[in-house]
């Protein structure tokens, strides 16, 4: 138990409540649970209370300044004159320090003159901005998808280069059989190989770029075509990509791609459209054997006459090459676009 210090009380505790208030002689008792209140000094402390109030004291008696501020207030000692000892104060107590009445200021309100409505001059230039709506950022196509967009106008341009190369071709084995006789100048022997020359890498490299255009086109149908029954294409892009790509394989598996795809098309004429595919690969394999022929004569001929022979089927595979692109463009762009001529069977009446 804490003893009571000899400093005047300045605040009224209540150990029930647990709330602190300015000290009043005349309030012995907590106003919100009547229960005692405890005097507290100005550190805390258990204060000594006076034994008489002031309100058993003679009218018109002097107050200290001490007792005008309610911060001093006499001992509080017991029967024998010992002083009693209060509770130990609790350190949740908060202190809230106010000041007195008779000293606060009040603020004196002074009438607003009317002023005008507020408004701007011009555009502040602040506020909600009206962002236009985000449009939607279409993905990002992969070098086959782009290639197989492209494929038409790519079949059209290896079309028009191997036509040039059988020209060029043409001009070659020209001067060759004038050579026969007569000896020919050099710049025109070296003009003409480096148009073979030219011609023949820019169809190559048309033909690879082709190739990669068609796995793109027949992923990109086939998924179609199977996504419309449901179903996933058993073949993956890799099988496709190989079976177009790779020189043994591409004689044989593009016909069986486009087969599959055909029986996934209830919108194509069956009968109709695999005659075409069978022609179609039966060009595709001609103009592989003259090529290669064609290659091969010319490579290991020894003579003069078989280097013109072999030339001449260098210029043939040539121009069925770009025959057989104008045939895989209306294939791919008329054939199994929906735009197939109706083929109805032809019906023979009796006559009467």
């Amino acid at each position: 138990m804490s003893r009571p210090s000899g400093a005047p009380p300045a605040r009224d505790y209540c150990p029930n409540c647990r709330i602190a208030g300015p000290h009043d002689r005349n309030r012995p008792r907590c106003p919100r649970c009547n229960g005692p209140l405890t005097p507290l000094d100005a550190y805390g402390r258990i204060a000594r209370q006076e034994a008489t109030p002031r309100a058993q004291m003679a009218p018109g008696a002097p107050m200290t300044q001490a007792e005008r501020n309610h911060t001093y207030v006499p001992p509080r000692t017991s029967a024998g004159g010992a002083l009693r000892p209060g509770p130990r104060l609790s350190r949740h107590v908060k202190w809230v320090a106010t000041r007195p009445a008779d000293s606060r200021t009040r603020r004196r309100r002074v009438a607003a003159e009317p002023t005008p409505t507020p408004h701007y001059d011009h555009n502040p230039g602040w506020g909600l901005v009206d962002l236009p709506p985000a449009e939607p950022v279409a993905p990002q196509k992969t070098y086959i998808e782009r290639m197989a967009a492209r494929l038409p106008r790519l079949l059209i341009a290896s079309a028009i280069v191997l036509g040039l190369a059988a020209i060029a071709q043409t001009w070659l084995y020209v001067l060759l059989v004038i050579n026969l006789d007569a000896p020919i100048g050099y710049s025109m022997a070296v003009s003409a190989r480096a148009t073979v020359v030219a011609t023949g890498v820019a169809a190559v490299g048309l033909m690879v770029a082709c190739l990669v255009g068609l796995a793109g086109w027949l992923m990109d149908e086939r998924r179609s075509a199977y996504a419309r029954h449901d179903q996933r294409d058993p073949r993956s892009p890799e099988q496709i990509m190989l079976g177009c790509w790779i020189p043994i394989l591409n004689l044989v598996k593009p016909l069986a791609f486009f087969r599959e795809l055909l029986d996934r098309r209830e919108d194509l004429l069956p009968d109709y459209t695999r005659k075409r595919l069978w022609w179609l690969w039966a060009g595709w394999l001609l103009v592989n054997a003259l090529v290669i022929s064609g290659v091969g004569i010319r490579i290991f001929a020894d003579t003069l006459v078989w280097q013109s022979n072999a030339l001449v089927l260098v210029i043939v595979s040539n121009l069925l090459s770009a025959v057989f692109a104008v045939a895989l463009w209306w294939t791919i762009t008329r054939l199994f676009a929906r735009e197939a001529p109706s083929a109805a069977p032809r019906r023979f009446l009796v006559a009467a």
